[in-house]
C-alpha cells in the first residue's frame, strides 16, 4: 500500500484512463495478496511495477483484440461482398413486378420494347419491320416504359 499512488500514475500513463487503470491498480495488489508469503521477492516495488505493467499489457491487448472483433471498425475487406436478405427479397418483388406487367402489355408494344431494349435494335430498325415511323417506335417504347416503371413502384412502394 505504500507504492499506491505512484503505482497509480504509472498506471494513468500506460492505459490513459483513470477507472481503467484503478481497475488495474486492485488487480495488482490482489496478485500480490495471492502470493505465498515463502516466496522470495528482493525488491518488492520493481516486483510491483513489473505485475502491474503485465496486467497493463495484458489489458491493452485484450483491447486490441476487442476492437477488431466486437464491434470496432469494420474493413471493406471482412464484410460480406453478398447483397442482403433484404435486398435479395425486394430485388426479387421488382423483378416478378416487372414480368407482371410484362406480360399485362400488349403483344406488339411489347415486342417493340423488347426490340428495342433487349435485343438492342434502334428505332429505325424496329419501325422497318412493323412498318411504322421511327417516332412512332420511339412514343410506343417510352409509354410501355412508363408503364413499366409505374408497376414497379406501386409494388416498391416509391410513389
Amino acid at each position: 500500500m505504500r507504492h499506491q499512488a505512484e503505482l497509480r500514475q504509472y498506471l494513468l500513463r500506460q492505459v490513459n484512463c483513470p477507472d481503467t487503470a484503478a481497475d488495474l491498480l486492485q488487480d495488482t495488489f490482489i496478485r500480490i495478496a495471492r502470493l505465498e508469503t515463502g516466496d522470495g521477492i528482493s525488491n518488492p516495488r520493481a516486483f510491483l511495477y513489473r505485475v502491474a505493467g503485465n496486467l497493463a499489457l495484458d489489458h491493452a491487448r485484450m483491447a486490441a483484440r476487442r476492437g477488431q472483433w466486437d464491434g470496432g471498425d469494420i474493413d471493406e475487406d471482412w464484410a460480406c461482398p453478398r447483397p442482403q436478405p433484404d435486398a435479395i427479397l425486394a430485388g426479387r418483388q421488382a423483378w416478378r413486378s416487372f414480368l407482371n406487367g410484362l406480360a399485362q402489355l400488349p403483344l406488339p408494344q411489347r415486342q417493340l420494347l423488347l426490340a428495342c431494349r433487349v435485343d438492342g435494335k434502334t428505332c429505325r430498325e424496329a419501325a422497318a419491320e412493323e412498318r411504322i415511323t421511327a417516332k412512332q417506335v420511339d412514343r410506343i417504347v417510352r409509354k410501355q416504359l412508363g408503364f413499366l416503371r409505374a408497376q414497379g413502384e406501386h409494388v416498391c412502394g416509391n410513389r
